[in-house]
């Protein structure tokens, strides 16, 4: 009953509340600890066709650079069980940018995640994944948009990480490891690496589930720019820009049949963030999709 309450009245506070600052890497390392509820125990693969919309928010960076970005993500994701305790996760945007330097869309970066899952007397479950994030998204535009207006982050990326569950109950941590600098001629943003964790549990009533998170990014390193001043290959990091966030995570699924889901998705930030240098600061962020749940066995 308390777990209920809290799944409850986190969703209400969500849906009710005023412009919050939310981020998470983009089709990256927060894919890891994504807990499979119960309607996946006879269907154990799912696809699923989603609509992320956010804002950058109003308020400009510590440094002055604009913000007031509008970001809309038609996002594909897959989550096939392949082989016995073994998945594989693949999701891909196609995103839309406007703010007041222009407006762009286009492909955003593929995601590819492998996981196995290991049973300790049938009462704890430990997984293991590995993956990547893929620079299929375009970092340039005829307007030489800096890369907050970019549909993609510029970078491969590796994607480790492990997840321990109990019950309703789970744990999972990650790291996200970026590999080379942005093309994009504006900034030629160089992202640090990220550490994460995501803690939660989930309730089931009837049709309907509840799932209540928490998660937490940690930025290693400070972002790296192109020095305005100077010229060519010169670069400049920026002073606090390693910052850590801790969100609430709150999602509803509702099975509108034995293998069709409706489910909506909500996020609220304990920490914001000053800068926006990769594109992934939101005042607002808000996503619903449907998941069709089949076996491949």
């Amino acid at each position: 009953m308390i777990r209920s309450a809290i799944c409850l009245a986190l969703l209400a506070f969500l849906l009710t509340n005023g412009p919050v600052t939310a981020q998470c890497s983009d089709a990256g390392v927060c894919v890891i600890g994504k807990h499979q509820t119960k309607e996946t125990e006879k269907n154990t693969s799912t696809v699923s066709l989603g609509y992320v919309y956010g804002t950058s928010g109003k308020q400009a960076d510590v440094n002055g650079s604009l913000n007031n970005i509008k970001y809309g993500s038609v996002r594909f994701e897959a989550d096939l069980d392949i082989l016995k305790n073994a998945r594989m996760n693949v999701s891909i945007p196609y995103t839309f940018v406007s703010g007041p330097l222009g407006e762009n869309n286009g492909i955003g970066d593929l995601a590819v995640l492998f996981t196995k899952k290991f049973y300790i007397e049938k009462v704890h479950e430990l997984s293991f994944s590995l993956g990547g994030k893929f620079a299929t998204g375009s970092v340039n535009s005829k307007d030489s948009l800096p890369q907050r207006y970019m549909t993609g982050l510029g970078t491969n990326d590796l994607i480790v990480g492990a997840t321990y569950t109990y019950g309703n109950y789970y744990f999972g941590i990650g790291y996200q490891k970026p590999f080379g600098r942005s093309a994009n001629y504006d900034t030629r943003l160089k992202r640090g690496d990220d550490a994460f964790m995501r803690a939660g549990f989930f309730e089931q009533f009837g049709k309907l589930s509840l799932k209540a998170e928490v998660l937490t990014i940690v930025r290693i390193q400070p972002s790296s720019v192109r020095d305005p001043v100077g010229t060519g290959e010169s670069f400049i990091n920026i002073s606090g820009s390693n910052e850590a966030q801790v969100n609430l995570l709150a999602t509803v699924n509702f099975m509108a049949s034995k293998k069709v889901g409706l489910w909506g998705q909500g996020a609220l930030p304990l920490l914001t963030r000053n800068y926006n240098y990769d594109g992934l600061k939101r005042s607002l962020s808000l996503a619903a999709g449907v998941t069709y749940y089949f076996s491949l066995k």
